[in-house]
């Protein structure tokens, strides 16, 4: 019984490796001496943090790790090569072929995944596209020296068409793709405004197969911003509750400061623009808090000492709330943030008044209401 435990023990170990393992095996033809294969990961910022790397030996270089929350984008050099950009979830081996010595631009070729598949089918379609508007461009420019107005309605009106064919291209292909990385890199190619339907969909997907995942996590925040923007944050309705820890890790909730005019400030101490505002606000706080008038400080920090140094530098006496967790906050997500600074005014009621005040229109604003 003991030898069965155990010998199961040894395949879950396995099994879990292999669902979150990845290998890189690759094959360089012409390679050049001393040269070596790059592995990276690319961040929330965009930038690309060095993994590992391999030595070409052979013509040959094998790169292996394991893809935390769910895997995402990756950034492979090799050799002075253009980079290639593998999407990895882990599980999966990716077999990668190039030539260091190919005429023109060198051309990657990645197999080994349906992310991949995908992947490249997108961007073989991207590649048209681009063939069809260079040319347009040339013709455009052309019309354009002659001052021929009905030539270049009809190479808008043609650019607008060869765009909509990819767009429906893209919105077929993505049922298809799943709940996977590839989806996620399709929405690029859509317009969020027009096709935003897709986007509920997949971030539907994302949520109910894939919930824990950091890049799908992400990408459903960011959408259900969009969907509460969206319904807007309608004059006279309540403003959503919000419940976040203060500096002293204390819970502090927007509805215990019920009875006031608050003003819901959504800020960071890594935002310019939210601290060239802060003296404004401070300013206004000391000249109305002895009418009834309160700021409940919400931060999109994800650096803990960042937000505390910036509360103390800025003398930011209200109370001051973050869960820590950037754009990704459950009160930003509940509010429908997509930029900061951000603002809130609500009555002693709790229901909203307005948005969006800063400057001198909040100071107009606190005076109507508190003259």
């Amino acid at each position: 019984m003991k030898r069965v435990l155990a010998g199961l023990l040894v395949s879950l170990s396995v099994q879990a490796f292999a669902q979150d393992g990845y290998k890189i095996e690759g094959t360089v033809r012409n390679p050049n001496p001393g040269e070596k294969a790059y592995l990276a990961f690319i961040n929330d910022r965009g930038v690309a943090v060095k993994l590992d790397s391999s030595a070409i030996a052979d013509g040959k270089f094998r790169i292996s790790g394991k893809a935390t929350d769910g895997g995402g984008f990756y950034r492979l050099n090799v050799g002075g090569l253009p980079p290639a950009i593998l999407l990895i979830e882990g599980g999966e081996t990716l077999l990668v072929e190039t030539d260091a010595k190919a005429a023109g631009k060198p051309v990657t070729k990645v197999t080994g995944s349906k992310n991949m598949e995908y992947f490249q089918r997108l961007n073989a379609i991207n590649e048209g596209f681009k063939a069809k508007v260079d040319k347009l461009n040339v013709a455009y420019e052309a019309a354009n020296e002659k001052k021929d107005k009905v030539t270049k309605q009809k190479i808008e009106k043609q650019f607008e068409q060869e765009q909509a064919v990819v767009v429906q291209q893209v919105k077929t292909m993505i049922p298809e793709m799943g709940a996977s990385l590839a989806a996620l890199y399709a929405t690029n190619f859509l317009n969020q405004e027009q096709d935003f339907a897709v986007f509920e969909q997949l971030a539907d997907r994302f949520e109910k197969e894939k919930p824990d995942v950091r890049m799908y996590k992400a990408f459903v925040a960011t959408v259900r911003r969009v969907q509460t923007s969206r319904k807007g944050l309608a004059l006279g309705s309540p403003a959503p509750e919000i419940n976040l820890p203060d500096a002293n890790n204390k819970i502090v909730s927007l509805s215990s400061l019920r009875g006031k005019y608050v003003l819901i400030d959504f800020w960071a101490g890594w935002c310019g623009p939210c601290r060239r505002e802060n003296p404004n606000v401070v300013r206004l706080y000391n000249q109305f808090k002895n009418k009834g008038f309160e700021v409940f400080g919400v931060s999109l920090d994800s650096d803990r000492k960042l937000w505390l140094d910036a509360i103390q530098k800025d003398g930011l006496t209200w109370t001051q709330v973050s869960d820590l967790k950037y754009f990704d906050s459950a009160a930003a997500v509940d509010y429908g943030i997509q930029h900061i600074p951000f603002t809130v005014l609500i009555d002693p009621k709790g229901n909203i008044v307005a948005t969006e005040l800063r400057g001198e229109a909040l100071e107009a604003k606190l005076k109507e209401l508190m003259p």
